[in-house]
């Protein structure tokens, strides 16, 4: 018989504990604190960052409240480390995929298959980042919206490139607006995208925005 809801999430916990008391005291401190901070991605992405409470996040995670403060100081530190972590990894990915490969359009697919790759298995990290780092203030803000802006300008960089290699000339705004509506379509498929009906048609949604995304890069 399949596993209910909570039993997968039992089995999974304890994998992970298994898996962290095999570690170094240093690198299982990190792990607990990965643990942590997915387990309120999870919550923030049900309830939202306002409705979700420490005592909230300490449950989903099968740790005890008092020890939460122990890896993190509050629900902000939580919130700003799910974002920065989310976009320091799409960063890292684009940069592998993209490394080496010369033709615009294949560096361009690339990029969309890297962001919705981490997209369609990180679901709750990227619905909080697109809902909630927004809540965020003073230096936290200012540094999500640091790695937002080396993430878009490295979209929007390769737009152009498809653009220059297909003869078209953009203006600061044409570019603006299509980076937008690219990301639009990335970031906000979680509302209609679903891991069990859609797994199988992975490659063809990458394509899709691919060719929706370099179809609008043509000489007018």
């Amino acid at each position: 018989m399949p596993k209910t809801a909570s039993a997968a999430q039992a089995h999974r916990s304890r994998r992970i504990t298994l898996a962290r008391k095999t570690l170094s005291p240093a690198d299982r401190y990190d792990a607990n604190i990965d643990h942590i901070l997915h387990a309120a991605a999870c919550l923030f992405a049900e309830k939202s960052f306002g409705l979700a409470s420490i005592r909230d996040i300490a449950a989903r995670a099968e740790i005890s409240f008092p020890r939460i403060y122990y890896y993190l100081r509050n629900k902000e530190e939580i919130l700003y480390l799910i974002s920065r972590r989310a976009f320091e990894e799409l960063l890292r990915r684009a940069n592998i995929r993209l490394a080496g490969v010369e033709d615009p359009e294949q560096r361009m697919r690339l990029f969309i298959e890297s962001h919705l790759g981490y997209h369609m298995d990180n679901l709750a990290e990227m619905k909080v980042l697109v809902h909630e780092s927004d809540t965020l203030t003073g230096r936290q803000a200012a540094d999500i919206a640091r790695l937002k802006n080396d993430y878009s300008r490295l979209c929007r960089k390769l737009l152009e490139q498809v653009a220059a290699k297909r003869g078209a000339t953009l203006d600061r705004d044409r570019i603006s607006i299509i980076t937008s509506l690219l990301f639009g379509a990335m970031n906000w498929f979680f509302t209609w995208y679903d891991p069990e009906r859609d797994r199988d048609r992975r490659e063809r949604i990458m394509e899709e925005i691919f060719q929706m995304a370099v179809g609008s890069l043509s000489p007018r």
